[in-house]
């Protein structure tokens, strides 16, 4: 009966090495063929750190900023041709900024990142001046197109 008992003990010891053994080894070939898929696989075109990308957002920003700042002071009613494309600018690049974030996982949102219209709602001279110029980038196109659809060109 001991010798028994001691085979049983002895074999349930093989099967649970075994099992051990096999369990890293599964995990170890996992592994590997992860590797191997992520080496296959097309890496980003951008590693950037997300640090790296916050400071060139909030460098557009303050950009931003600082016209704001100016147009506080100076009470003027209209921007500039430099200052609209400025302001496309930062708007092109903080947007882009904000899809990395978010294609990376890093965005963390409210109240640590802003949209761009959020950043824009913040700014508000800015934000009047360049919705002004915006309509009135499109208005004479709408103007010229609404006598003629009306038939009231003088021809």
């Amino acid at each position: 009966m001991e010798n028994f008992l001691l085979i049983i003990i002895v074999f349930l010891i093989l099967i649970l090495m075994s099992f051990i053994l096999f369990y890293f080894y599964t995990q170890q070939s996992l592994r590997d063929i992860s590797n191997r898929l992520n080496t296959l696989q097309p890496s980003d075109a951008s590693n950037r750190s997300p640090e790296i990308i916050r400071r060139e957002r909030a460098y557009c920003h303050d950009q931003l900023v600082v016209l704001e700042a100016e147009l506080s002071t100076s009470k003027r009613e209209s921007l500039t041709t430099e200052e609209l494309e400025s302001i496309d600018r930062a708007r092109k690049t903080i947007k882009a900024c904000i899809e990395e974030l978010k294609h990376s996982g890093e965005w963390i949102g409210l109240p640590f990142d802003f949209e761009w219209t959020e950043m824009l709602a913040r700014l508000p001279n800015v934000n009047t001046l360049y919705r002004n110029a915006e309509q009135q980038a499109t208005a004479p196109e709408g103007a010229e197109a609404a006598p003629s659809a009306l038939g009231l060109d003088k021809h």
